[in-house]
């Protein structure tokens, strides 16, 4: 499995920096857990190129990305388009986990087990397992191992992930982690034939269905992708800066906390933290102006949580595809069973020292370009009176 070498040098290189003894122990108890699921990923892999060697030669046509600034309504898109299973398919937390051909039809051999007469056990052990990760993010992002996911830990396998700083909470520290497209071409065509090989299992063992993917940090890859695969299409959601940031901030501010306690919601973790959000606004924006309008669709939050099912017709109309009478059906199903939407956010911009002068001021092109209304100087000082 490809693994980003400057990725462990920034990763050595901040260890001990600033160390906290809950950072040292979280650090402690996570690397042989990493170390130990990315060896068991890495060996049903060496299984694929035995058994299954035709994945190689899979074709991946016309996948499609979504992306966003994090707490931008990726998570409820992504799902309600993975809906729509005899077309595309995405990828699920334990494929994340374990990116092989191997490895998901073991996976759903042990479902059909479960299921039988003789699958208390395996259904005991897998309630064990899922417990702690449903719980882990309660109230900010529901997760479980059968259930349709980004494809973090695939990233986070290669060091090439942002995800990385929830633990080293230094992002200026980490760039080849936090921004892909940065990288060198040697460094950026190591990591697409990766990414690539990855999509291949997938789409292999899917029977050659079209790639859906979710990723919230995916704006660091959208040129390279794009290079890759000129076909695709990308789908980004953006959210008003001034709702979605604080939420973001306060998503990794949660992990920081948990072992380092001393971080201050306005110290300089956050601002490196806030300008990379800003960065990925900028970024997105650039490339929307580059990728062909028909391959770049956006979509605001706000028009997906007031009429979801009518926002991701809209996407399919726009992506020039058809709309199934069976996929209409379970968007009306998943309609009734969850008439409202609303992306947590637990804490303002104040809290983490910024202004929303400032992030108007930062992000003004981003405000005029999605119709979103920034606020005019004048107005906060009528405000301030």
């Amino acid at each position: 499995m490809y693994i980003n070498k400057r990725g462990i040098q920034e990763i050595g290189n901040v260890l001990f920096k600033k160390p906290t003894v809950g950072r040292l122990v979280t650090t402690a108890w996570i690397a042989p857990i990493y170390l130990g699921l990315r060896q068991t990923a890495s060996a049903f892999r060496a299984l694929d190129e035995w058994l299954y060697p035709g994945y190689r030669s899979q074709k991946v046509e016309r996948p499609v990305f979504v992306f966003a600034n994090p707490r931008s309504g990726t998570t409820l898109a992504h799902r309600l388009i993975s809906l729509d299973d005899e077309v595309f398919t995405t990828v699920k937390l334990y494929q994340t986990i374990f990116p092989s051909v191997t490895a998901t039809r073991t996976f759903k051999r042990l479902v059909e087990l479960s299921e039988t007469g003789v699958g208390s056990i395996l259904r005991r052990a897998y309630d064990f397992l899922n417990a702690p990760l449903e719980n882990r993010w309660d109230g900010v992002h529901h997760i479980s191992l059968d259930q349709a996911e980004e494809d973090v830990c695939t990233l986070l396998w290669s060091l090439s992930s942002p995800a990385s700083g929830l633990l080293f909470p230094f992002m200026d520290d980490i760039p080849s982690q936090t921004w892909i497209d940065r990288r060198n071409p040697e460094e950026r065509d190591a990591f697409l034939d990766s990414y690539e090989n990855t999509i291949k299992r997938h789409v292999y063992e899917a029977g050659g269905k079209r790639f859906l993917n979710k990723n919230v940090f995916f704006s660091t890859r959208v040129r390279s992708v794009h290079q890759r695969f000129p076909d695709a299409a990308f789908v980004y959601l953006v959210r008003d800066p001034h709702e979605c940031l604080p939420s973001f901030l306060n998503m990794f501010y949660r992990a920081w906390k948990a072992h380092s306690p001393n971080i201050r919601p306005d110290g300089e973790e956050i601002q490196a933290l806030k300008r990379l959000g800003y960065d990925y606004y900028r970024y997105a924006l650039e490339c929307r102006r580059e990728i062909p309008e028909g391959q770049f669709i956006t979509i605001r939050y706000e028009d997906l949580v007031e009429n979801p099912k009518r926002t991701i017709l809209g996407l399919y109309g726009r992506l020039g595809m058809p709309v199934s009478d069976a996929f209409e059906a379970k968007l009306d199903e998943a309609m009734a069973a969850q008439r409202e939407y609303e992306s947590a956010r637990t804490v303002d911009l104040e809290f983490f020292g910024i202004t929303r002068e400032e992030v108007s001021t930062e992000l003004r092109e981003v405000f005029e370009a999605f119709g979103y209304d920034a606020p005019e100087e004048a107005d906060y000082l009528e405000a301030a009176e």
